[in-house]
């Protein structure tokens, strides 16, 4: 006489997310253009006489996370405003 296969239960779960991985990427190249008009290029020349532009790296960085995070708050007050 054959064994019956075991009973298995199945269990969903919804996650809820504020955006798309769409929207992230997005979201993160506006960061960067953002960014790179607030936080503005320092000019220098090494001692072989090449010119060097560079940005403040922690001060970019901080520039979008802020960024990100405003934009996060934002659509927070949208889906609770919503849901």
């Amino acid at each position: 006489m054959p064994v019956p296969p075991p009973k298995t239960k199945t269990y969903t779960r919804e996650i809820y997310r504020l955006f798309t991985q769409d929207e992230v990427r997005s979201l993160f190249k506006e960061a960067h253009d953002h960014c790179k008009q607030q936080v503005k290029r320092t000019v220098h020349r090494t001692p072989k006489g090449r010119t060097v532009f560079r940005r403040d790296k922690t001060a970019y960085l901080n520039c979008i996370k802020s960024y990100i995070d405003s934009k996060v708050q934002e659509r927070a007050r949208e889906l609770g405003a919503l849901g």
